[in-house]
């Protein structure tokens, strides 16, 4: 899964414009730094700092350059060998940049020798190697900060996808076992109804056997909710009703897989089924300020019977899987009132890009 190649490579596409303005803000903080430490009076600090920093952009923005053009063959010898070539590239950088200063100097000193010395350096063996020792510690360090960096993005990126695949493995279960009641039920009194469930169950188990790595389109998350409707209309019959007003979301819509049917589910097993005349699930979406709101609603018995097992498990599910895939900018709302029951989901609104 994570083979090297430029999106899993540890080492930050400096192709990029953040990147760039990364690279210009290390630079001058660097060039801060080594001003400093030269000088103490604010007199000479100034001057000496327009000179630092407009030496160390040169280096900085040609380094940056370089492992942009060299990013496809570093991201294809590994770790090790990305790291080397890195490190070697950034000592290139450096060393031809101090080389460029040092003879522009030289020809700056035969028109301005007094110049040449507030400007340039005069030793070029000296000056040579202090660039070199300077760029080899500052870019031994980067180069290890991206490394942990990515480590760190990657674990927390399996970690969550070992999370979702746990949670998907606990609503299966809970799923399958309701609707082989179902189909067992019908078996008797129905064969027919019951060989069309069976289909729909195989086209559901189709549907949410997928990887649940990535987010899948609002349509198919609606269509696999309908499946399961399919399912229960054939045992409940007209004791169920389902009422969709979902035409103004965007069906290109990326959602995580499996947050409207459990929610379906749940309305239908603890709202319609205790209800000897049955009753009306309603489910509403809306957009509002480029985000996606989503209800689902179901009414509740006078006499609610005590919470079946499975309940808040399906919630818990829904409400990680939204916290792993949006983070804080998603959430679940119950609204518990004393003949309707409703649960909403809201999190921003992210299109298919193709």
């Amino acid at each position: 899964m994570f083979r090297p190649a430029p999106h899993a490579f540890f080492i930050p596409d400096f192709c990029a414009a953040r990147m760039v303005f990364a690279t210009v803000l290390i630079a001058e903080l660097v060039a801060i730094i080594l001003t400093l430490a030269r000088h103490g009076s604010a007199a000479a600090f100034f001057p000496d700092l327009a000179r630092t920093s407009l030496f160390l952009l040169w280096i900085a923005l040609t380094s940056a350059a370089l492992l942009c053009a060299a990013r496809r063959w570093l991201a294809g010898r590994g770790v090790a060998g990305a790291a080397a070539g890195s490190f070697g590239l950034l000592l290139l950088s450096t060393a031809l940049v101090s080389e460029a200063a040092w003879w522009l100097g030289r020809y700056w000193h035969g028109i301005d020798p007094v110049g040449f010395r507030d400007l340039f350096p005069e030793r070029h063996g000296r000056f040579l190697a202090a660039n070199l020792a300077i760029s080899a510690i500052v870019s031994a360090m980067l180069l290890r900060y991206f490394y942990v960096t990515h480590e760190w993005r990657r674990n927390v990126q399996m970690e969550a996808r070992a999370r979702i695949h746990a949670l998907q493995a606990r609503i299966r279960p809970h799923f399958l076992f309701n609707s082989m009641n179902t189909i067992a039920a019908l078996t008797r009194t129905s064969p027919a109804r019951a060989e069309e469930a069976v289909e729909d169950l195989a086209d559901l188990f189709r549907a949410t056997l997928k990887d649940a790595q990535e987010p899948i389109p609002l349509k198919e998350e609606l269509e696999i909710a309908r499946i399961y409707q399919r399912i229960e209309q054939l045992r409940l019959g007209e004791r169920l009703e389902v009422t969709w007003d979902v035409a103004p979301l965007p069906m290109r819509a990326r959602v995580p897989s499996l947050i409207v049917q459990p929610l379906l589910e749940n309305a239908i097993y603890h709202g319609i089924e205790p209800l000897p005349e049955g009753g009306c699930v309603r489910i509403e979406g809306r957009v509002e300020a480029g985000r996606v709101r989503l209800s689902v609603a179901n009414p509740m018995p006078a006499d609610p019977p005590p919470e079946r097992a499975g309940h808040h498990l399906a919630l818990d599910n829904i409400r990680e899987r939204l916290e792993l895939t949006y983070g804080d900018r998603a959430r679940l709302e119950v609204s518990d009132g004393e003949r309707e029951y409703r649960v909403t989901l809201e999190f921003p609104l992210v299109e298919a890009t193709s």
